[in-house]
């Protein structure tokens, strides 16, 4: 008995101790989950506590809608915001890593909701989306996972319209986990209005408002496009 004992307490021991390391070197290196654990993001515990329809179900889709899937990972919850957008309405789920955009595409496929979905291999910094166009972003479970935070939420802003919507998704068990006041200060420094939260320290949600002005260039992508096109127009009248 005294052995079995033993045996537990070394396992929870070894299991608590590896946690703190991940977390550690998440926080100090924030870097995306890799793709070969990616069967966690589907393990029925996870799903036990992240249901993807009252997950989704704060958040306010509506049929037509254009939302931004941000870090899709293997679509768990990208097969469910196509069913809420409906036949009129688009996903575009973003990921960086295209081991995940195979899963997802598959899952999507299963689901019958492909024609609502559109994938993109890329990086939170610079969006395949053009200023202005979607109408709710959702980011579940990665933004602790972006190195350079605030301009990754700059970019999202730069894509939502002036009435659109930021939902932040976070859960204790991800080694990047942070708690609700580092969420919300990363947003509001990207000029996010602060719209509020459900949920607790274990599982939290909150959403945000853009609320910017359509008329201001925001975002690198924007940005970059505009410099490109001032270099072009300064040749031509040279």
């Amino acid at each position: 008995m005294q052995l079995l004992t033993n045996s537990l307490l070394f396992t929870l021991g070894m299991a608590l101790s590896n946690q703190i390391t991940m977390r550690y070197a998440n926080h100090r290196r924030p870097r995306p989950m890799p793709h070969q654990f990616s069967g966690l993001l589907d393990h029925p515990w996870r799903r036990s506590y992240r249901d993807p329809v009252e997950t989704l179900g704060l958040f306010g889709f509506s049929p037509g809608m254009v939302v931004l899937d941000l870090g899709c990972g293997t679509g768990l919850f990208t097969a469910e915001m196509a069913r809420m957008v409906g036949a009129t309405g688009t996903i575009h789920a973003v990921d960086l890593q295209q081991p995940l955009l195979d899963v997802a595409q598959q899952r999507i496929e299963t689901a019958g909701v492909s024609a609502q979905v559109h994938f993109h291999h890329a990086a939170a910094y610079q969006l395949p989306l053009e200023p202005n166009s979607v109408d709710l972003a959702i980011v579940i479970a990665t933004l602790p996972q972006i190195p350079d935070r605030l301009r990754a939420l700059r970019e999202v802003r730069r894509v939502l319209k002036p009435e659109g919507r930021l939902a932040i998704s976070e859960e204790l068990p991800d080694p990047a986990y942070v708690p609700p006041r580092s969420t919300r200060q990363w947003a509001e420094a990207a000029g996010f209005r602060y719209g509020g939260q459900s949920g607790g320290l274990f599982c939290y949600s909150q959403i945000f408002f853009s609320d910017k002005d359509p008329h201001i260039i925001e975002g690198e992508s924007t940005v970059t496009a505009i410099v490109e096109e001032e270099v072009i127009l300064s040749c031509a009248i040279k």
